[in-house]
C-alpha cells in the first residue's frame, strides 16, 4: 500500500492513525482495534511537523467507529493545503468476562 508513498508518508500515516484511534476511543467503550484503513491519500513534500491534524467521527455505534482524518499544511500565500486524508474504521473488542472461583 505504501510502496509509492512519499518519503515521509509512513510517519504521517502513523500520526493520522494515532489521531483516529484517539477519536475512536472516545466513541467506543473499552478496548479498540483498527479494522480497516481506506481512502488514504498522501501528498508529496510534507513532513509530520508541518501539518495540523483534524479528526471527525463519520459514523459510530456500539461496535464500530469510522473516523475521517485530515492533515493540512500552511501555504506560502497564507492559505492551507491538504497534505493527507484517510478514513479509519475501528472495532470495539468484546469485553472479557471475569470468572470467579
Amino acid at each position: 500500500m505504501l510502496s509509492n508513498a512519499p518519503a515521509n508518508g509512513l510517519e504521517l500515516l502513523s500520526l493520522m492513525a494515532a489521531k483516529a484511534a484517539e477519536r475512536a476511543s472516545a466513541q467506543l467503550y473499552g478496548s479498540i482495534r483498527l479494522a480497516k484503513c481506506e481512502g488514504l491519500e498522501l501528498a508529496e513534500g510534507f513532513i509530520a511537523d508541518e501539518v495540523d491534524l483534524e479528526s471527525w467521527a463519520v459514523r459510530a455505534d456500539e461496535q464500530y467507529a469510522v473516523i475521517a482524518v485530515f492533515a493540512t499544511a500552511s501555504q506560502e500565500d497564507g492559505g492551507r493545503r491538504m497534505a493527507a486524508s484517510g478514513r479509519f474504521t475501528f472495532a470495539a473488542l468484546p469485553r472479557q468476562r471475569v470468572r470467579r472461583a
